[in-house]
């Protein structure tokens, strides 16, 4: 059954908004921007053997600029690390976000398909 348009309009609630991350920074000198592209990732650790022990996920932000990906475990150590690459003097760095209201459409109509492959799943084995 697809979302009526008023539905997708509600507002969501904030564990389900979806947002798109960057870093702008601008250089003082002559007031260039760059936009840097920020993402979250997890690496989930696969056990190989049936005995092996399942290993923490790891949260990784993961910071495109230009050829180089900057990796940090937190906001405080990409933080540290862009200013060591852009210095105070030289730069200033802001974090930015924009909901992804398109993500999240995208987002509700896969479970919309997955809940009726589900249904359709069942219906058969019923």
């Amino acid at each position: 059954m697809p979302r009526t348009r008023a539905k997708r309009d509600k507002e969501l609630p904030g564990g389900e908004q979806i947002f798109r991350y960057w870093v702008e920074v601008l250089e003082l000198k002559n007031g260039s921007v760059r936009i840097l592209p920020l993402n979250a990732v997890a690496k989930i650790h696969i056990p190989r053997r049936k005995n092996e022990a399942q290993k923490p996920t790891e949260e990784i932000l993961q910071l495109k600029d230009g050829s180089a990906t900057l990796e940090a475990k937190s906001l405080d150590d990409l933080a540290t690390q862009l200013r060591e690459r852009y210095p105070d003097e030289a730069y200033e760095r802001m974090l930015r976000r924009e909901r992804d209201r398109e993500a999240e459409e995208r987002r509700a109509d896969a479970m919309n398909k997955l809940v009726e492959i589900q249904l359709d799943s069942a219906w058969r084995q019923g």
